[in-house]
């Protein structure tokens, strides 16, 4: 494989970090697997943090933008609820993807790449989940005695700490039953009787 554009390293290494973890390649076997000489992986990247940083960016922008290209072509104003499970639905399979050594290992060696990762579900969770939540609620599907903001922080914006608890739960589960465990039961807790009876979700 010989990979010189910079973009194409970007999707390459995080692949491999994803993967196998981000301590698991050093720059010389990165740029040996690539097929490229070590001068011009620096040429782009001047350290092992900046490249992971930046491939992770590239990563988290092609989840972000595959959310919003979701929502711009299924507004769905009257169904916010529909569009909050498909979320989740790609957040399982993202982490179904990743192994957690990857993760755990932003966080302890690169806790700047780790902020830019965090910083992503955070805006999901509270940019877009959030207000959908609270819209499901103006239209009679949430109780309205329901803490939109509360049920985000307790259950929301946690499936990650869920997922990789004791165990890597994929190993056990498939992502519809992570989803519906995780995710469509904690929903229905907080619907109306009637929007349940009317609509359960799927």
């Amino acid at each position: 494989m010989v990979l010189g554009d910079k973009k194409d390293i970007l999707a390459y290494a995080i692949e491999n970090f994803t993967k196998f973890g981000s301590k698991r390649f050093s720059m010389d076997e990165l740029a040996k697997s690539l097929g490229i000489s070590k001068k011009t992986l620096y040429k782009h990247f001047n350290s092992k943090e900046k490249l992971v940083k930046e491939s992770l960016q590239y990563y988290l922008d092609n989840i972000r933008a595959n959310v919003d290209n979701y929502i711009l072509e299924n507004p769905n104003e009257e169904q916010p609820l529909t569009t909050v499970i498909f979320i989740y639905k790609q957040g399982l399979i993202t982490f179904q993807e990743i192994n957690p050594a990857f993760l755990y290992g932003l966080h302890k060696y690169y806790p700047e790449a780790y902020k830019i990762y965090s910083r992503l579900i955070k805006d999901i969770v509270w940019d877009i989940v959030c207000p959908l939540l609270q819209k499901a609620q103006e239209l009679g599907q949430v109780r309205n005695n329901v803490n939109v903001e509360l049920v985000c922080t307790l259950f929301l914006s946690r499936m990650e700490e869920t997922v990789y608890s004791k165990a890597n739960l994929f190993d056990e589960y498939s992502i519809q039953e992570l989803l519906e465990h995780i995710i469509i039961n904690n929903l229905r807790g907080i619907l109306t009787l009637e929007y349940l009876q009317k609509s359960p979700l799927q």
